[in-house]
């Protein structure tokens, strides 16, 4: 690895995946990989094949990225509750080893408990990056392996014949961000598209238009509406401005001195409150 850059972390699952585990290792240039998996007893001959799979892709990160250091967790992958308690262990003890560290979160491999778990966490956790990588090709490529894979006397049953009894998943509390909030940021993304002006006073009067101001500021006397302004333009800052920047939903532009959505406000505006419009 070079010097001088920030460390990398991963975190993933394997189960009966390859490749979805190697390639993001690679394209992140990953420094450390945390690898979740489960072998209740290695000597059994049942559990060969997931020591077969976990051998091999230690076996592919080596090649790929020589330099990086590889870290076990033999823990029960089908268990939500330890697999939450994993990830939020790992990602405590590398920030306490050092903040200088980006930390990516593969939820695309594992079982359905570690992806659920691990994306929960990382949604408790700041600054820390999940993603997932969609299939671009099968191993199975014929109609004949398909069925042969996925049917049984010629009916459809898919890779599960079985089930145990369903588990009810341990609530945890995520704040959900607040609406008037989301929506101002909605029209501040309107307004950029549009190329409006994204002043405090062209916003603040945006906002009252669409009912999410709500600081009641008036001054009788017309000597008083610069103190007005002054005020609402204040509050405009604390209210929206310097909420959206903590969250890191905007940034200014330095060319423009517009504030233009991130990634992540962008995604905000695109998940909550769709068909909430005023």
């Amino acid at each position: 690895m070079a010097t001088g850059r920030r460390k990398r972390i991963m975190i993933a699952c394997v189960t009966f995946e390859t490749i979805k585990v190697t390639e993001p290792i690679k394209f992140y240039e990953t420094s450390k990989v945390h690898i979740i998996h489960y072998i209740k007893d290695p000597t059994n001959p049942k559990s060969r094949m997931y020591v077969e799979f976990y051998d091999r892709v230690c076996e592919l990160i080596r090649n790929n990225n020589a330099d990086a250091e590889i870290v076990e967790h033999n823990v029960r992958v089908s268990d939500f509750s330890s697999m939450l308690r994993t990830v939020l262990n790992i990602i405590e003890s590398e920030r306490m080893e050092s903040l200088d560290c980006d930390i990516f979160v593969n939820i695309s491999s594992g079982t359905s408990e570690y992806a659920a778990a691990s994306a929960i966490a990382s949604m408790m956790k700041e600054n820390i990056t999940a993603f997932s990588v969609n299939t671009k090709d099968y191993t199975i490529k014929d109609y004949d392996g398909i069925r042969a894979a996925y049917y049984c006397n010629d009916v459809p049953i898919g890779l599960t014949e079985a089930v145990y009894d369903p588990a009810a998943l341990t609530s945890y509390k995520i704040s959900i961000p607040q609406e008037h909030l989301v929506r101002a940021l909605r029209i501040l993304d309107e307004r950029n598209r549009k190329k409006l002006s994204v002043k405090g006073p062209q916003m603040i009067q945006a906002l009252k238009d669409r009912e999410i101001w709500y600081r009641e500021v008036a001054y009788d006397r017309p000597d008083e509406r610069t103190k007005q302004k002054l005020s609402e333009a204040v509050y405009y800052q604390r209210d929206y401005v310097n909420k959206w920047i903590d969250a890191e939903w905007v940034q200014k532009d330095e060319l423009t001195k517009r504030y233009k959505l991130t990634n992540k406000g962008k995604t905000v505006i695109e998940t909550f409150y769709i068909d909430m419009p005023r």
